[in-house]
């Protein structure tokens, strides 16, 4: 194998694949796209996995048998398959003379690729054309320097046609930015009408509350008017084409969840189909009868981008994304119908924007770089999407025109780092955006029922918190402007122990020795280990595959990581060991854990698809299952397993459990103003997230270009 290929001796993934060029060729592996010239071919799947593996060898040969591992995982397949797919290959790059695919007999083939590259035609004739013309009258060769002339001025002339005619670069910027809502809570999913003159939006005193809709105008001064006083969680309004209609969700606190539409300025509802993924379908009106929604057609099945016809609640799949991924959410249908926006999900902290053409069902990516989106919008000319982002280092309005090559641009918006989670606009580019100014730390909760700050912070949050034994707590923080691995001293003082800038930073877990933490980071499209020493030193890459992991934890021998593996398999169980060299394997029998964490007694406990809290590699299990719900969180201590259940209704708030190993499960605390990961200190504190101030608004932000 070669050396280029050896340190990817798996089978590719296209999702992860970063475009690249090929001799004025651009590549998009994520999107199945070649383009030359402004032609766009598409590839199936496995020709595209052959193109990138003869990319990575870098001019030299590929073997048959290192291409049916990498583009088949090592199955068994025809020599008739691998023969398909290279000439569907150079089918689709016959429009570029300088690349060629040559068969190497009993090897395999060779890419090359560069800006000197002639083919000739088959059977030597490029040698005996070239000497054909040394016997050629010389005077006629005056005629070469008319006929180049000739060529550059035609070229000259199509170069100025392209420039005219193509759509030219456009900078944004924000001419003004005003408040819309002021009141205490949270005002979130704002939604402007098609003339921008009023406003559907989401609101609840905090996050006890299930959210109610309200319309208001945006003008200064406008009351708010209530349009629904049902005991469901409805949010995510999207006006109608046409302004006459405002479509949501409709949901509990937790299952299944019902897509509804009113008639404006207010109507009798009415129930126009069902979901099963309440928490975050986002709602887009493809035409006058028919919903894009990101939802799973079963409980089960991954996320995908659905259509659903407003008269009869059936539904039809639009995106198809492969396991690899972690599926399609939050599509927005452009203002003149012909494209969807929509996020996939690369892995566990790495998004990228894809564009469906609804006339041909084509689809591209339109971001390549990993970074996360969350909240995004169309144009008014349906050319540019704004997008909120990461995209080096912290949050910031980014905008990708849609119609032009280029990486994203930043918007000029002089208000400092906003992450706007969700957003609306209206015909005249003005968004109506989310604006949140609350924060979170990290508090302790002692035996004896007092509460205390572990950290303190100011309009950032800090999360995944897990305590060694001497008190000291490793938690990520964002108060540096990106997700960074942090700790606490006993003392009380913190310390940022990384500055990687990459777009998500997860679960520390410490080394037995209480020197190392290891923690997963995620940049661009790719997701490595790493472990920094606890006085900021030693960061070290453990990984190297770039491919999608969660929750890493030391053996208790510190010589050897176990964490989760998420890819086209599936999830399954990993060991690293920590030698110089060392390659991750599979564990025998550890399909299918989706986390994994340790105990104090070293035992490694997991949790699979069903949700059951179960001993991975052998040993005690308390007595009764630990069943989790969706938004539990929970952590193996001496007593047994403690569990954060969360809010299951309006009246029932986060609280804590004790499962121990021996008899029934008891009630610890509430923890009214919490989410996410919760630790266990040495003295027996649990440490949680507290929010400080759950507080948004909305805001108006008018854009110029």
């Amino acid at each position: 194998m070669t050396e280029h290929l050896a340190a990817e001796n798996r089978e590719l993934i296209l999702a992860r694949e970063a475009p690249f060029g090929l001799a004025g060729t651009q590549v998009r592996p994520a999107a199945l796209e070649v383009e030359h010239d402004g032609r766009v071919a598409a590839l199936e799947p496995r020709v595209m996995k052959v193109l990138v593996a003869l990319a990575r060898s870098r001019g030299e040969p590929v073997s048959r048998d290192e291409l049916i591992e990498l583009c088949w995982g090592g199955r068994i397949v025809t020599e008739g398959a691998l023969n398909r797919c290279t000439a569907q290959l150079r089918k689709a790059l016959a429009d570029n003379p300088r690349i060629r695919i040559d068969t190497i007999p009993t090897v395999g083939y060779r890419l090359q690729a560069s800006a000197d590259l002639h083919v000739h035609p088959l059977g030597g004739a490029g040698a005996t054309t070239a000497a054909a013309a040394d016997e050629v009258d010389p005077a006629p060769r005056r005629l070469w320097p008319m006929a180049a002339a000739a060529v550059a001025a035609v070229a000259v002339i199509g170069g100025a046609a392209w420039w005219w005619t193509a759509p030219k670069p456009v900078t944004w910027t924000a001419a003004s930015y005003r408040p819309i809502t002021s009141e205490r809570g949270l005002e979130t999913h704002p939604a402007l009408s098609p003339r921008g003159d009023q406003l559907v939006y989401a609101q609840r005193y905090d996050s006890s509350q299930t959210r109610d809709l309200y319309l208001r105008g945006v003008g200064p001064g406008a009351t708010p008017v209530r349009l629904t006083r049902d005991s469901g969680d409805n949010h995510s309004p999207a006006w109608s084409p046409r302004g006459d209609r405002v479509a949501f969700v409709r949901a509990g606190w937790s299952g299944p969840c019902s897509l509804v539409v009113v008639p404006m300025p207010l109507g009798p509802e009415r129930v126009v189909g069902r979901c099963q993924a309440a928490t975050y379908t986002k709602v887009s009106w493809l035409d006058d009868e028919t919903l894009v929604i990101s939802d799973r057609p079963t409980p089960s099945a991954i996320r995908r981008v659905r259509a659903i016809d407003i008269r009869t609640g059936v539904g039809r799949d639009l995106t198809a994304p492969t396991a690899e991924t972690l599926g399609d959410s939050d599509p927005v249908v452009s203002p003149d119908g012909r494209s969807i926006v929509f996020r996939r999900g690369l892995m566990h902290g790495a998004d990228d924007l894809f564009l469906k053409d609804v006339r041909t069902g084509r689809e591209r990516a339109l971001t390549t770089d990993g970074w996360k989106a969350v909240g995004y919008v169309w144009s008014a000319d349906s050319r540019h999407v704004f997008y909120s982002t990461n995209r080096g280092g912290a949050f910031g309005l980014w905008t990708v025109d849609t119609r032009r090559s280029g990486p994203p641009r930043r918007v000029s918006l002089g208000l400092g780092n906003v992450s706007f989670s969700r957003m609306g606009a209206d015909s005249g580019n003005r968004l109506a955006v989310e604006a949140p100014s609350g924060s979170s730390n990290l508090a302790r909760r002692a035996p004896d029922g007092t509460v205390s700050a572990v950290t303190s912070s100011s309009n950032s949050d800090d999360w995944d918190p897990t305590a060694w034994r001497d008190g000291t707590v490793a938690y990520i923080s964002d108060r540096s402007g990106a997700s960074e691995v942090w700790i606490v001293n006993p003392d009380g003082r913190a310390v940022q122990l990384t500055s990687l800038v990459g777009s998500y930073v997860s679960a520390p877990s410490w080394s037995p020795d209480g020197r190392d933490i290891a923690f997963v980071s995620v940049k661009g499209r790719r997701s490595e280990i790493y472990s920094v020493g606890r006085d900021g030193s030693r960061l070290r890459a453990l990984t190297d595959d770039g491919a999608d992991k969660l929750s890493p934890v030391y053996a208790p021998a510190g010589d050897r990581l176990r964490y989760v593996l998420h890819d086209a398999g599936g999830y399954r169980l990993m060991e690293l060991p920590l030698a110089p060299g060392a390659r991750a394997r599979a564990v025998p029998g550890g399909a299918g854990w989706r986390e994994v964490k340790g105990g104090p007694d070293g035992r490694l406990y997991g949790v699979r698809g069903d949700g059951v809290v179960r001993a991975v590699l052998g040993g005690a299990e308390p007595e009764a299952p630990v069943r989790l719900g969706t938004d539990d969180s929970w952590a193996p201590t001496a007593d047994g397993v403690y569990v954060l259940r969360a809010r299951r209704d309006s009246q029932t708030p986060p609280t804590a459990w004790l499962h121990p190993w021996t008899g029934p499960a008891r009630k610890v605390t509430e923890l009214p103003f919490t989410w996410g990961d919760l630790s266990l200190a040495p003295d027996g504190s649990l440490i949680f997230i507290r929010d400080l101030d759950e507080q948004i608004d909305l805001g108006l932000i008018e854009l110029t270009s």
